[in-house]
């Protein structure tokens, strides 16, 4: 945590990600010491060197389903092992968007039919189905020159 937001006077400890320009289409993301690349595939001027900013906008939500089902799973002695979580998505115009997602989760050892119900309630409260259904403030300021990011 980096970055500071204050609220009625009170700092408040935020996230901070730096997102570099590499030429092209392409894009390195850096947060916590980890990189990411995100790029275009080549039919749309990219090198298909990673994921598209769509692409890990949907597998953070997949992803962060998985955290909190797993950690659901450790908890009442589910068996985890193989779990897949399949996120299939679908485009939207004016504006455009991704307009719907459907996540599948397969966890193959689950033999506590009761606990569907629970699991699929553990993967709404995630962190980024969260902030899907509320949505952020989203604030944009352009630097120039030599006006530090």
């Amino acid at each position: 945590m980096t970055g500071l937001f204050e609220k009625k006077g009170e700092k408040i400890p935020s996230m901070e990600m730096k997102i570099a320009y590499k030429g092209s289409k392409k894009f390195l993301a850096t947060c916590r010491g980890h990189q990411m690349i995100i790029d275009l595939p080549e039919d749309q001027e990219g090198s298909d060197a990673g994921m598209t900013p769509p692409e890990t906008f949907v597998a953070s939500l997949g992803s962060c389903m998985g955290v909190y089902i797993l950690n659901y799973c450790r908890n009442v002695k589910i068996n985890p092992t193989d779990m897949l979580i399949s996120v299939d998505w679908e485009k939207g115009a004016n504006p455009a968007r991704i307009s719907h997602i459907k996540v599948n989760v397969k966890i193959p050892r689950m033999t506590q039919e009761d606990r569907k119900e629970a699991l699929i309630k553990v993967a709404e409260h995630c962190l980024v189905h969260n902030t899907i259904h509320n949505p952020p403030k989203v604030e944009i300021e352009l630097l120039t020159g030599e006006e530090e990011a």
